[in-house]
This record gives C-alpha cells, structure tokens and sequence, in this order.
C-alpha cells in the first residue's frame, strides 16, 4: 500500500512503472508488433503509390478532366499536413490507441467510399478524408516505439520499421499498375480498405493503451504555442523551407508524372510503375551514400553536398525542358537525380533542426513533415493549373521547386563558420 501511495504521489514515475508493465505485456506479441507499425507508418506513401499508375483510367472512367484528378492528390497532401499537426499532440492528451482506432477505421470507410465514386469532385473530397486517417497512423505509429519500446531498442525499430516503409513504397505502384491491368482502378481502394482493416484488427487485438505522462501539463493551445516559437527562429524556417521545396518538386512529379509518362511518352501502365519504383530505389541508394558523408564529415557538410547535387539536376532539369523535352531517356535520368537526394535532404534538415532545438526534437520532426506536405500541396496543386499534358510543363515546375529550395538552403547556412 505504501508503494502505491508513493506512486500516485509522484506521476511521472507512475507513468514510468505503467510503461513497464505495458512493454512487458507487448513483448508476448513483438513478432507482430513491429511490422504492424512499419505498415501503419507506410499508410501515407501506399495511399499515393499504388493508385498513380491509374490516374489517367479515373480520369477516363469518371468523365473527369486531368487536373481534376491530380486535385485527389492535392487534397491527400494537406490532409497529412493538417493531420500529422494535429493527431500528435491530441494523442499526448487523450491517448494513442483511441485515435489510432478512429483514425484507421476512418481510412477504411473512406477507401471504401473513393472505391464506389462516381465522380472526380467526390473522389477529391473522400482522398482528403482518407488522408486525415492515413496521418494518425503515420504519427502515432512512430509515437508507439516511443511508449513501447525502450531507448536503446528504439533506434533498430525505427530502422525496421523504415525498411518495411521503403519496401512498400517499392512494390506499390507495380502492385496497382497490375490490379488496373487485370481488374480495374476501383480495386485499389479495395485493397487499401481490406489491409486497412486488417491492421485495425491488430490495433485492437495486440496494441496496449500505453500509460499518458501525466506531469506533462501541455494542452493543446501550449503546442500550437511552441510550434509558433520554433517558427520565430529564421534559421529553422529557411530549412523548413529549403526542405520543403525540395519534396514540393518531387511531389510535382507525383501530381503529374502518370499523365506524361502514360498519356505522353506511351509508356504503360506497368512500364511506368517499374520506372517510378526506380525513384525509389534510388532514394534508398542515395540515403545509403548519405550516412556515409554524415559519418565520414558533418550534417551540415552532408546538407551542403546533396543540396548541390539537386541544384546541378535542376540545372540539368532546365536544360531537358528547353531543348529535349520529348527524349524518355532524358526525362528519366534528371527526375531521378532530383527525386534521389530529396530523402536525403530531409534526414540532413532534420537532423540540423535537432541541433538548433534539442529540445524541441518532437515539434521539429511535426513541422518538418508538416512543411513537406503543406508545400507539397501547393506544388502539386500548380503543376495542375499549369500542366498541358507535356513533360516541359511539368520539368519547368519540378525546376522552379528546385531553384527555390537551394535559394532557401543558402539563407540557412547565412553567417554559419560550418
């Protein structure tokens, strides 16, 4: 009894001893715990992936013009932003399991709801609310490690469950490049809807409601307050900023690239599916390299050479946009030198905001994910306006995006002896 008086007299550590008991109880289900995780974090990039290879048979099957369609991609990138801003914070005060249960089983009404559309109008508005729950898994499945997990176990989960992200990412668009071909694009959302639900079944059955820390006395307003002071430091806006740039030229690419490889090169729908999982192949392999500039220098020298290496493939972006815009090749090689660094970009950026703000670790990954997605948005939802149908139309905005972020990386390192 006295113990138990000791522990509610002190809640932080009560918080600790229920974190225990909660690890203790999980273990019995780690095999499954962790891809479970990994699948709720790839929630995001699977709801994108798998369905571009069909965008130009939506748009066909709907009646739908072009830009139209790629709004559905638009909507989907400020639903994450709005979400991952949102669902974090709110999870510190009423807990992760509950909103992770409403947020998946809102995923899985609404993919149902996009399989069953009639119309691109529709389809724009239930993609914006399929990606409010596709957010709080992505949050809250990397908060769970925290709550679950240890500190020195943490780190190799994460790894884990990044592989089991990228592995996702890699099979997806080939994965609906085939369920188009030999079913049609409404599968899709079918498919999204079934694993959603399955994952809702692990949710219910293996995750535990990990103990609140209830000596932290932050509401809602306090985060909001906090994101306002990290975003009063210059130098943490213009990484934000170059970062988020960075990702608003690849998610051009995203809006637009199914219309130009398909519509205008005549690639096909599984062709063109190979071809962008090789952007992520290629993400993979430079965040490879990365690690070893990070280890072998400094973040910042890191920073400095991948920014560089965008800035010279948006040079070369320019230059296939003036005088070989119809050359597949050309196209290819200086979109995926640009799409190549991007990942690595953002860990450098990310890791320099830590060393601004090391305490603020939490608020800095929210506002930078939350900048890729905001700015993402907004690129994607320009190359709507502007796209023709060719690939200059779409190079030139994936240039300006790129032109933009390195101006933005300059202002970063202003005054910096690094």
């Amino acid at each position: 009894m006295k113990r138990l008086t000791s522990l509610t007299a002190q809640p932080f550590i009560c918080y600790q001893f229920a974190q225990g008991y909660v690890m203790t109880k999980t273990q019995t289900h780690s095999k499954l715990l962790v891809p479970l995780l990994g699948y709720l974090v790839a929630f995001g990039p699977l709801s994108v992936d798998m369905y571009l290879p069909s965008l130009p048979t939506i748009a066909n099957d709907l009646g739908s013009s072009q830009s139209t369609i790629q709004y559905t991609i638009t909507s989907f990138l400020f639903g994450m932003a709005i979400g991952m801003l949102f669902f974090g914070p709110m999870s510190d005060l009423i807990g992760r399991k509950k909103l992770l249960l409403i947020g998946t089983s809102s995923y899985v009404i609404s993919s149902i709801g996009c399989a069953l559309v009639n119309d691109g109008e529709s389809l724009v508005l239930l993609r914006f609310l399929q990606s409010l729950g596709a957010a709080s898994a992505g949050v809250l499945g990397r908060a769970l490690v925290k709550d679950l997990f240890p500190l020195d176990k943490a780190a190799g989960i994460l790894s884990n469950m990044h592989i089991i992200s990228m592995s996702v990412m890699l099979m997806s668009p080939v994965l609906g490049a085939y369920i188009v071909t030999w079913l049609n694009w409404r599968w899709i959302f079918y498919v999204l809807s079934a694993l959603s639900f399955l994952s809702l079944i692990g949710i219910f059955c293996i995750l535990q409601e990990p103990p609140r820390d209830t000596s932290n006395k932050t509401n809602f307003k306090g985060y909001l307050k906090m994101y306002a002071e990290c975003l009063s430091n210059k130098k943490v806006t213009f990484y934000l900023l170059a970062n988020g740039f960075s990702f608003g030229g690849m998610f051009a690419f995203i809006a637009a690239s199914a219309f130009v490889y398909i519509d205008f090169f005549g690639f096909s729908e599984t062709t063109y599916a190979m071809v962008f999982s090789s952007n992520v192949a290629m993400i993979i392999a430079a965040t490879f390299i990365n690690k070893k500039l990070v280890s072998q220098f400094t973040v910042y020298k890191a920073l400095r050479v991948t920014s560089t290496t965008s800035l010279s493939a948006t040079l070369l972006i320019f230059i296939v946009a003036l005088f070989f815009p119809s050359t597949a090749l050309l196209f290819i090689a200086v979109t995926m030198l640009y799409i190549s660094v991007t990942g690595a970009i953002g860990a450098n950026s990310l890791a320099c905001l830590f060393d601004i703000a090391p305490t603020r670790a939490g608020t800095m990954a929210g506002l930078l994910i939350a900048t890729q997605f905001i700015v993402g948005g907004f690129s994607s939802s320009v190359t709507n306006m502007v796209f023709d149908g060719t690939a200059s139309s779409l190079l030139v905005m994936m240039g300006i995006c790129g032109i933009i972020s390195y101006g933005f990386h300059r202002l970063s390192q202003k005054g910096s002896s690094y």
